[in-house]
């Protein structure tokens, strides 16, 4: 059975594809369509990845059958696609590109005032769609064991305390200062050495960059600014605790299996909770 998967989000919202994708490849070939860098962490676990946003896919949102563009992919049995579509246009058009599949569109989140986690919710869409997924036991199960292999680091004395104070929204982070209080706080506790703690900084985090290299003294943390997918995925193996906020970053440490704290500001715990066996919430 061949599967294609199209989920254009944020790398936060592609991971929360993981425990249906564990629940299905085992009798499944599952292609993902959506956008990096989410669809790069994603690539280990299914047989192909497509970068929606240098494919030509782009020509699935202009008006217009004529429109539709041979994406050079192989057959699918079942196409299951989460995007917004409330006049149903873009789903006809998937429906014409993938004639001979069947396929089935859903929202990209569950309604307002629905609390269902998303990674369930997309579980249930599979199961709806007519695939062999079992949504409350995919679930249940990326609650208790990790999704997704930690790639140990040998190269550190000893393991690292990751702190990464940032997110993909403002609303949902506290300011720089917090995260700098926190920071002495830690070293005042007795944390020695620059490898010991490490600052995570993404992508959305540039901005804070100078912020912390003007207010951290010498060997309160080392900076690690931007890393690529396996720099990332090695500095993540290497920590004994991770604390951040709802966010991308903190979702792939979750499946990894790490110990985190993971700090809501402004975020549904309900529908974003982080999954893994080792995590630990703070409300605000």
């Amino acid at each position: 059975m061949r599967i294609l998967i199209i989920r254009a989000g944020a790398l936060g919202d592609t991971l929360m594809l993981m425990p249906a994708i564990s629940n299905l490849k085992k009798v499944a070939e599952i292609t993902i369509a959506g956008r990096r860098p989410g669809i790069d962490y994603l690539s280990p676990y299914v047989a192909r990845c497509v970068d929606i946003e240098t494919s030509g896919w782009h020509m699935l949102f202009i008006e217009g059958t004529e429109n539709i563009p041979d994406l050079s992919l192989p057959r699918f049995d079942h196409v299951v696609a989460f995007l917004n579509d409330p006049d149903g246009r873009l789903t006809a058009r998937l429906k014409a590109c993938f004639p001979q599949s069947s396929v089935n569109a859903f929202p990209v989140f569950p309604h307002d005032g629905d609390k269902t986690h998303i990674a369930l919710y997309m579980a249930k869409a599979f199961r709806s769609a007519g695939l062999p997924v079992d949504p409350e036991r995919a679930f249940e199960g990326a609650l208790k064991a990790p999704l997704m292999g930690a790639e140990k680091t040998a190269a550190l004395a000893a393991p690292d305390i990751i702190i990464h104070p940032g997110s993909g929204s403002i609303k949902k982070n506290y300011p720089p200062a917090f995260w700098l209080e926190l920071i002495k706080e830690l070293k005042s506790s007795g944390f020695e050495g620059q490898e010991r703690l490490i600052l995570l900084l993404g992508p959305a985090e540039e901005g804070l960059l100078e912020f912390f290299r003007e207010n951290l003294k010498r060997g309160d943390a080392a900076i690690k600014v931007m890393p690529e997918r396996e720099e990332l995925l090695s500095i993540l193996g290497s920590a004994s605790v991770y604390i951040g906020h709802d966010s991308g970053i903190t979702h792939l440490a979750a499946m990894m299996g790490i110990h985190i704290i993971a700090i809501f500001k402004d975020s549904p715990i309900e529908r974003w909770r982080p999954l893994g066996p080792n995590v630990k919430l703070v409300v605000a």
